[in-house]
């Protein structure tokens, strides 16, 4: 299979940070600052509310990254596979929520089961490699989970790429995704 928007109601979902704050203000969350899925950048994760996260986030958008935090931590039961009756072969059925500033990005990684990103709130640039360029992608040993990272910027230009990491030399380009709020993008596990 092959990345694809798709259609999912996401009405019963908060829509902004600050519906997300009201779910459990006080819940502590650990929040990322640089790109952990790199050895090479330095990152650190910072331990506060959710309601002073999305105040920091509102006042600066470089305030941090909430990352993969299980929405039922919050008190919201939503479930993909009943919002999307498209999914028939797979949905582990856990909803994880990310939230981020202008500023925020999520390493160059693969994972190891099919995933659905949905945008509820902004906008959210996506590049994608298929599994046939993974060893043009500089991969590293952060993760054991299922998650394979990469050291490879896949933002910088293509002429960029091909300087800083000889191993991306002969990669296709990757496919390219703006979503925006009410967006979702099916990606196949293995794709990075």
């Amino acid at each position: 299979p092959t990345p694809h928007l798709v259609a999912v109601d996401a009405s019963a979902l908060p829509q902004t940070p600050e519906d997300v704050a009201r779910l459990k203000p006080d819940k502590r969350v650990a929040v990322s600052h640089g790109c952990e899925e790199r050895v090479t950048v330095q990152s650190r994760k910072e331990d506060v509310t959710l309601s002073c996260f999305v105040a920091k986030l509102r006042g600066d958008p470089r305030a941090g990254y909430l990352k993969q935090c299980p929405l039922e931590d919050l008190g919201c039961r939503w479930s993909l596979r009943a919002h999307a009756p498209f999914l028939t072969s797979w949905v582990q059925e856990t909803a994880f929520l990310w939230v981020g500033g202008a500023d925020a990005t999520t390493g160059l990684h693969s994972d190891d089961e099919d995933n659905v990103l949905l945008v509820t709130h902004g906008s959210k640039h996506v590049l994608l490699y298929p599994p046939t360029m993974r060893r043009h992608l500089d991969p590293n040993p952060r993760y054991d989970n299922g998650t394979e990272c990469c050291e490879i910027d896949a933002f910088l230009s293509e002429a960029e790429k091909v300087r800083q990491y000889a191993p991306y030399a002969g990669c296709a380009p990757p496919l390219s995704f703006v979503l925006r709020a009410g967006d979702a993008l099916f990606i196949p596990r293995d794709w990075f």
